[in-house]
Formats: structure tokens, sequence, C-alpha cells
């Protein structure tokens, strides 16, 4: 119950509390006031009528003192006139009914009058000759008794009315400060950090106000310093400190994830860049001018990392450059070689170098078969290749890394998409996310495959990474996204009686579909009482892109109880500011931070800085690719909320 509604009962409660004290002491003290006035009137009648009629009584004139005695009772003002000798005998008996008209009868048996009896005596001379005895009549007392205590009632109650509207109306100003506290707090923990500037007039409520704009303001720095020295510590960890770009053990631990996770990535070209004229400028020039043409390279290599979605630059050492790009084809990779000797040659005019043989290029493609040392191996020999073929060279390594078998064109994966959506051989699997702390299921992993069947007529299942950057490319993701969550909703319906939630990876193209966006609405409200059981997954690349359009997303899946999650936190090497703007329930961590994450204390810090912030946010943290038994126990002691990875269990 709320603070105002607590006090409007109460106010409510002693107003009706005053109300009946008063009411009932004023009845009373009217009663109490009429009886002793129907006393004095009763007795003074007497005292009156004796006087009148003592001569008469005395002289036996029984006929004017009948007349005198019905002409007071006549009046109406008295229950009982009796004239009475000294034994006792009546002489004259007037007795009038008692009959209350107009008067409730709760209300005369509530509130009884004692209509008092007065007595006098009559005198003949020095000689007692009788009593006159009169009793006033009740009912004219309690009829006034009873008006006075209605317009006592009416009086009262529309006081009380007013009293209470204007406490009302106090009230909701008084204690509006109140409600912008809780506003504040609410906004607080949705990670924002607002501050009241009107400060209420009440010294108590302007306290906490000021307390809570402390609070609010000591929060948002603690976060934004926790922020600002989780990227410091992320920025040394994984950048090269003169061109800024990503380190060697970065890159070889994100492509090596990469490279063995097929669900993410099962086609790509990797670049070596290296650069011929750095040796002979740090010797003939200084090290100063031999930094600056590395970062002119590594600006203009970024540049050309930046057009390509999916890609990933590195400075490796000294004068080598490393470029993997996801998802490339054969003829993607030549047109790369072309580019990068492009930027190459452009070198040697923006840096002044005199010779026009900047460096030189060695391309490998990655055909799903390889391990980084063999995909290396093969980009260098290409390089050495193309050291020996001319001015800014490139040169593409050949020789069987290329399966023909899983080479197709465009209007090939069209067809082969079109057709498992049609046919209804889109196919899930799921993979258990764990608990560190009781390693209890939190959700599954859903993925999703494409049945197919060889010439031999031998099933085999290709994973997303294989056919979802092509169905991308087509602007076919929407489609399969809609499938792969009508179908987890069909198996929560069956598992209605469960507690089982699902993780549905979400395309970034899905949320600038209006269309898409409308039909997942439909499909929520359809299936609101198993909706909560629904986390949708997007990685972060994909998001940081389109915030405004995520955080439309995110409100839309609230709604109806559902969870969003963050995939392959960190791969980006974005800023953590916009954790702010966007409400997330869930970080999964990149494969590439728990790689030998038991021998690296740079990485072990930064997650366990990573988890600090996210646990201030009310945000869950998921470690992905969890390998080894090793990396378990790491995450299990740096407090993540869970971990997943085919060391816990593969999709099933």
């Amino acid at each position: 119950m709320t603070l105002s509604r607590q006090l409007v009962i109460l106010i409510t409660a002693l107003l009706v509390l005053v109300f009946t004290g008063t009411f009932f002491i004023s009845v009373q003290n009217t009663r109490s006031y009429l009886d002793s006035q129907m006393a004095s009137h009763a007795q003074d009648a007497a005292t009156s009528l004796g006087l009148s009629i003592s001569k008469h009584l005395a002289d036996g004139d029984l006929a004017t003192v009948t007349a005198m005695t019905d002409a007071i009772f006549d009046r109406g003002y008295y229950r009982l006139v009796r004239i009475q000798d000294m034994q006792g005998e009546p002489l004259i008996d007037r007795e009038l009914q008692v009959r209350l008209e107009g008067v409730p009868t709760w209300f005369i048996e509530r509130f009884p009058l004692s209509t008092p009896v007065g007595e006098a005596t009559v005198m003949a001379g020095w000689v007692q000759a009788g009593r006159v005895i009169v009793q006033s009549h009740p009912g004219f007392a309690h009829r006034q008794l009873w008006e006075n205590a209605v317009e006592i009632f009416w009086w009262f109650l529309a006081s009380a009315l007013t009293v209470l509207l204007l406490g009302l109306v106090s009230l909701r100003w008084v204690l509006k400060p109140l409600k912008e506290v809780e506003q504040q707090a609410d906004a607080i923990v949705n990670r924002e950090f607002p501050i009241i500037e009107k400060l209420p007039g009440t010294l108590d409520l302007r306290r906490i106000v000021l307390a809570m704009n402390r609070m609010s303001s000591k929060v948002k720095q603690m976060i934004e310093k926790l922020e600002q020295l989780a990227e410091r510590l992320q920025r040394q960890a994984s950048r090269n400190p003169v061109t800024d770009l990503t380190n060697k053990r970065f890159f070889h631990n994100t492509v090596n994830t990469l490279l063995d996770t097929p669900e993410e990535c099962s086609t790509g070209v990797l670049a070596l860049i290296q650069l011929k004229s750095l040796k002979a400028i740090n010797e003939s020039q200084c090290y100063q001018a031999g930094d600056e043409l590395l970062r002119q390279a590594a600006g203009a290599l970024d540049r050309v990392s930046h057009s390509l979605p999916k890609s990933h630059l590195a400075h490796l050492n000294g004068a080598d450059f490393a470029l993997f790009v996801e998802d490339r084809s054969l003829g993607e990779a030549l047109k790369l070689g072309e580019t990068l000797s492009t930027v190459l040659a452009g070198l040697h005019e923006t840096t002044g170098i005199d010779d026009q043989d900047v460096g030189h290029i060695g391309l490998a493609c990655f055909n799903g078969g390889q391990n980084l040392s063999e995909l290396l191996s093969q980009a260098d020999m290409s390089l050495r290749t193309a050291q020996g073929e001319g001015v800014n060279a490139w040169h593409l390594y050949m020789p069987g890394e290329i399966d023909t078998s899983r080479i197709r064109g465009g209007s090939d994966w069209q067809a082969a998409i079109q057709s498992a959506l049609e046919s209804d051989r889109i196919v899930l699997q799921f993979q258990p996310v764990y608990a560190c702390v009781d390693e209890s299921i939190l959700h599954h992993e859903v993925f999703v495959r494409i049945r197919e069947e060889d010439e031999q007529g031998e099933v085999q299942l290709l994973s997303a990474g294989l056919f979802i950057p092509h169905a991308d490319r087509l602007g076919l993701t929407p489609e399969i996204d809609q499938m792969v969550i009508r179908k987890v909703l069909e198996r929560l319906k069956r598992e209605a009686d469960q507690e089982t939630s699902y993780a549905i990876n979400i395309s970034p193209i899905c949320l600038k579909r209006t269309i898409f966006l409308n039909w997942l609405e439909q499909q929520l409200a359809a299936y609101k009482s198993i909706a909560h059981r629904l986390i949708f997954e997007m990685p972060e690349y994909g998001a940081v892109s389109q915030l405004e359009q995520v955080g439309q997303f995110i409100k839309l899946i609230n709604r109806y109880g559902a969870s969003f999650s963050l995939d392959h936190f960190g791969r980006s090497q974005t800023a953590f500011g916009y954790l702010k703007t966007i409400k997330v329930d869930y970080l999964k961590i990149d494969g590439s931070y728990l790689s030998e994450l038991q021998d690296s204390t740079e990485n072990q810090f930064f997650i366990q800085v990573l988890v600090d912030i996210a646990h201030g946010l009310e945000i869950k943290v998921i470690g992905e690719a969890v390998e080894t038994a090793q990396t378990w126990k790491t995450l299990q002691k740096l407090n993540l909320g869970g971990g997943h990875g085919y060391f816990l269990g593969k999709p099933e």
C-alpha cells in the first residue's frame, strides 16, 4: 500500500473518530440540557398551578380548579397534571399518552429522556389542602434533540469532506517529491541517472531528495569509472600502442575462436600485409618517422576494414599487419587483394616515401578445414610469393585450399535456402547454458541448420556459418528467423509444464524490417503465457551500429516478458557506454577472451571488472566457448552468471 493511501486512510479514520466523539458529546450535552429544562418546566408549572388553585380549593370550588387545570394541560407541554388531597386521592387527573412523530425509534432508544416530575403543595391558609403533580411531555424535547443531532451530523459531514478534499490536495502536493524519488530510483535500476532539480519545501523530503540526487550522481560516477577502467584495460591488453589497432595476441585469439566455431564462420579470407620500407626509414631517418608510417598505414587499412562487414584488422608487430574477413568467397578474396594493393600504392603519395614499392600482400582462403597455424602458413607463403612478383604485389594461395563442393553462386544459394524454407528443412539444435553457481541449466542456445542430402543419399546438416552470410546478402534472413521463432514457440507450447528458456539469434537486418517486427509482436501476443521464456540474441557488432532500433526492439519484447542478450561481447572493441542506453539482460563474452583464460591475468582482470559493471546494471554475464575444465573453473571463480561451450555440452 502506498504512503499516500495510508495517510488518506489515517486522516479519514481520525476524522471519523473526531466526528463520532463530537457527535455523541454534542447530543449528550443537548439531552442533559433538555432534561434539566423539562425538570424546571414541570416544577415551575406545579408551583404556579398550586398557588393559583389554593384559594379555590380551600373554598371547595372544584369546578374552577378543574378549569384552571385543564387550561394548563391543554397546552400540550405536559404528560401528566394531577391534583390530589393529602391522603393521595386524586381530585383531578389529566394524562396525555406519549406519541412521538418524526423521530426514529432507534434514536429514542439510544438517547432516552427522563421526563422528570414537579410537585407543589396546595395551602388553605396554614393548612395543607392538597398536592399538585406535574410531569413534562418528552415529545417536544425529543424532536428538538433529533433536529439538533441532524444539523450537527450534516454540518460535520460537510466539514469533514471539505477537510478531506483539502487534505488530499495537500498530500498530493506534499508527496509529489516522493513520486519523483520513486521514478528516479526506477531510472537508476534502468541504467539512467537523473537529478531532481526542483527541491521540495518540506525539510524532511528535501533531505531525502538531496540524498537521492547524491546517490544517483555517485552511482553514475562509479559505473563510468568502472567502464573507463575496463576500456583502458581492454585497450592495454588488446591494442598496439603505436597504431591503436588490435595486437597479435588478441587477433590470434579472435580468429582462433572464429575458426573453431563453424556456427559463426565457415569461410573467410586472411590477408598478411608487410611494409617494405619501415626498416629503411627507421635507419635513415628516425623511429618517429617509422612510427608515422605505421600510423598512416594503419589508418588506410582501417578504412578498408570498416568498409567490410565482419572484418578484423591487427598490427601484428613491426611492419606486419593482418586482416581477416569472415564469409568471403574466392572472387571476393581477389577483389580484396586488389583493394589492399591500391591502398599500399596510395601510401607512397601520402607519406612521401621515395620507393614506390611500399609493401606486399599475401592472401589465403579459409574453407572450414584449416586451423589458424595452417591458414597463417598459407598466407605467409603467398606473402613471400608476392614479394617476388613486383611493386605492391599481392598473391592468393591456391593449391587445394578451396573446397569446390562448397562453392556456390548467389543464385545457387538463393535457390537452396528458399527450397529449405519451403520444404521445412530448417533444423534446430540446442546447446545448454549452465549457471556457474550450482551448474543448473539457465537456458538453451538455439542453433539453426539446413538438412541436405548428398548424391549418395547421406544426410548432412549445413551450419549457420555456411549459409547465413549468403542469406544476409540475399535478404532471406528474416524468413529464416521467422521459421526459427515459430519452431521454438511450438516447442515451448509442448513444454508448457516446464520452465526452460531458449535463446534465439536475431539478425540485425530484421530490426529494419517493419513487417518482421509487426509479425513478431503478433506472435508474442498470441503466445503471451510463454513469451517470457524467450531470449533474443544479437551480435554486439550488429547492435552497436543501430542502437536506436535495438532500443525499440528491446521495448517491444519486454512488453511480453522476453529478454535480450548481446552476443560476442568485446569482439568489436567498442566502448561500453552504450550499455546505459539500452536495457540488456545478458552479456555473452566473446570466446577470444576465454582462450587460455587461466593463464591470462589481463583477461581475468578485464572480465572481473566487466562482471562488476554488469552486476551494477543488473546484467547477467555469460562466457562463450568454454572448451576446457580449467576455463570453466576460472569463470566460476570470477562470479560469472554462466557459460556454454563444447566442454559443458554440444548442440543436440
